[in-house]
C-alpha cells in the first residue's frame, strides 16, 4: 500500500545553513525519566493499543475527536489538523497515522498514512543492546556500534565527540565509541506519547528519537508529530550514499527552477504569512518526506545547493565562450591592423 499524501503545508521560509548539524548529543535534554520499558517494536507507550505495529487497533488514551479505530482513508472529520496514531510500534513512522485535513472543496476528511515501508516494524534489540533505556551507561564507552529504539528514546554506541550544532566537526583519530542517547526534555513525558493524546503546555516540544524520527509537539490540546529540524550528515550514519552526476544534478536544478513558490497562512495555530512551496504541486519532489505532509528542509536546502551548483558551471561555461570569443576578436583585429593599408 503506498502512503497518501498528507494535505499540510510545511513551508521553508529562508535556505537554513545547518548542513552539518547530526542531531546527536549525550543524553540530550533530561534523563527521558524512569523507565524500563524493552526496546522492542511491540514496546508500549503513552496512548498506544494492544495489536501489531501499524495496525488499526484502538484509540487508547486518545482526545475524544479521535476516533476508537483506525478511520477510513477519504471519510469525513470534524477537527482539522487533527492527528491520531494507532498502533504500538516504539517509532511513530511505524505506525498508522490518521489526519483530518481540510481541501479546497468540500468538507474535511480523513487522510490516513501507513507505516513506511522497508524499515517497519522496528527491529527488536540486538545483542548489543541493553534491556531497557534505563539500563544503557549513558557517557560510558562501549564496544560494538549499535543503534537500540526504546520508548523513552533512541541510544546508541558510536563514535561521538560532543555536541554537532549548530556546526559539525570531524572527531580525532583514536575517538572511542561511546554510549549517547536522545531522550525528552525536562518535562516532557517520560514515553513517547501518540499522536492524539491529550497534553497541557500547548508548543511544547519533546524529541524522542534522533533527526529520523519525528518529534512530538503539543498543539490545541493534543500531540502531534513535528519533523526535526537537524539532520543527521555524517557518513558513519548514512548508507546506499549515492554522489549525484552532472546529469542529475542538471535535471534537480530544473526541478528546482520549476517549484511554484506561494505566500499562504495556516488553518489554525500561527496566524503569520508564510512563504514556501504546496507539497500537492509536487508531492514527489526530493524535499517532500515520506510521510507526504511535512518538507525535507534539509533536502530543501541541498536542491537550493545543487542549482546553484549547475547555474556556477553554466556560468563558468559561458565565461570561457566569452574569453575565447575575445580573444578570437582580438586576433581578428590585430590581424587587420596589420595589413598594408591600400593606395590612397
Amino acid at each position: 500500500m503506498s502512503r497518501t499524501m498528507i494535505g499540510v503545508g510545511i513551508a521553508c521560509g529562508t535556505i537554513v545553513a545547518a548542513l552539518a548539524c547530526t542531531g546527536k548529543t549525550a543524553d540530550v535534554g533530561g534523563d527521558g525519566g524512569s523507565g524500563s520499558s524493552g526496546a522492542s517494536s511491540s514496546g508500549s507507550s503513552s496512548g498506544s493499543s494492544s495489536g501489531s505495529s501499524g495496525s488499526s487497533g484502538s484509540s487508547g488514551g486518545l482526545v475524544p475527536g479521535c476516533p476508537t479505530s483506525l478511520p477510513a482513508n477519504d471519510t469525513s472529520c470534524t477537527t482539522v489538523l487533527l492527528q491520531c496514531e494507532y498502533g504500538t510500534d516504539v517509532s511513530p513512522t511505524c505506525n498508522t497515522l490518521a489526519t483530518c485535513v481540510s481541501p479546497t472543496q468540500g468538507p474535511a476528511k480523513w487522510i490516513v498514512t501507513p507505516p513506511q515501508t522497508g524499515r517497519c516494524p522496528t527491529p527488536p534489540p540486538g545483542a548489543s543492546c541493553p534491556a531497557s533505556y534505563a539500563a544503557v551507561p549513558k557517557g560510558a564507552t562501549c564496544a560494538t556500534q549499535a543503534t537500540c529504539a526504546y520508548p523513552e528514546g533512541t541510544c546508541s554506541c558510536e563514535i561521538y565527540c560532543g555536541p554537532q550544532g549548530p556546526a559539525g566537526r570531524v572527531c580525532d583519530a583514536g575517538t572511542p565509541l561511546t554510549w549517547v542517547c536522545t531522550a525528552p526534555a525536562q518535562g516532557c513525558p517520560s514515553v513517547r506519547p501518540h499522536a492524539g493524546a491529550a497534553c497541557t503546555q500547548e508548543q511544547q516540544y519533546c524529541a524522542y528519537g534522533d533527526c529520523s524520527t519525528p518529534a512530538m509537539r503539543c498543539e490545541s490540546g493534543s500531540w502531534h508529530e513535528s519533523a526535526q529540524g537537524c539532520p543527521v550528515s555524517t557518513r558513519t550514519k548514512k548508507q546506499d550514499i549515492h554522489y549525484l552526476s552532472d546529469a542529475e544534478r542538471e535535471q534537480l536544478a530544473d526541478r528546482t527552477l520549476s517549484t511554484r513558490i506561494a505566500t499562504y497562512q495556516y488553518t489554525s495555530g500561527d496566524p503569520s504569512k508564510h512563504l514556501g512551496f504546496i507539497i500537492e504541486d509536487d508531492p514527489e519532489s526530493p524535499a517532500v518526506m515520506a510521510d507526504r505532509g511535512h518538507v525535507d528542509l534539509y533536502a530543501y536546502t541541498s536542491m537550493a545547493v545543487a542549482t546553484l551548483q549547475q547555474q556556477s558551471r553554466e556560468i563558468a561555461e559561458l565565461r570561457r565562450e566569452v574569453d575565447a570569443l575575445k580573444r578570437q576578436c582580438t586576433r581578428a583585429l590585430d590581424s587587420n591592423a596589420k595589413k598594408p593599408s591600400g593606395p590612397k
